[in-house]
Order: C-alpha cells, then structure tokens, then sequence
C-alpha cells in the first residue's frame, strides 16, 4: 500500500475523523456528502470531510460509489474466524 500524499496543511482532527465514522457507522445506506454534514453534532468544511472520507478509502473502512459513502468494514469476529481458513491464493 502506498503512502498517503501529502496534505500541504493540517489535516482532518481525530475528533473529525470519530464524527464522520460514526455517522457511517450508524447508517445502513449510502450517504452523500452534504447528507453526511447535516449529520455531523458540529459544521465541517467540505475540504476536510473529503479527506476523512479518503483516510478511511486508504485503510479499506469505507466504500463510495455514485450514491454516497458506505462504512464496508466487517467487525464480525466470525467473519474473520472463517477468512483465516481460507486458502491463499
């Protein structure tokens, strides 16, 4: 995986990157952007939601497609049990 670019200037705060996934987390839908600010308990400039949303796109936590931002990341522990018996390909 490679590194992520350079912002130039301070990025998204842990307290920003928290509220988007939690309102991700919560929905069972795809959410736009601006759906995604109404959500957020305080006001966040566009700039800085879309590099909460890349951040979590790096790590694999989130899905955006033409309908919105999805939260993919499976937390079942079962889901994983079952993964490591996989084969490697």
């Amino acid at each position: 995986m490679a590194f992520p670019r350079a912002l130039g200037r301070k990025g998204p705060t842990l307290e920003t990157l928290h509220m988007v996934e939690t309102v991700l987390r919560r929905s069972d839908e795809p959410l736009s952007l601006n759906r995604i600010k109404g959500l957020l308990p305080r006001k966040v400039m566009h700039r800085t939601l879309r590099e909460a949303i890349e951040h979590y796109k790096r790590l694999g936590c989130v899905t955006e497609g033409s309908k919105g931002v999805l939260w993919t990341l499976n937390t079942d522990p079962e889901f994983w049990k079952v993964t490591r018996a996989w084969e490697a390909r």
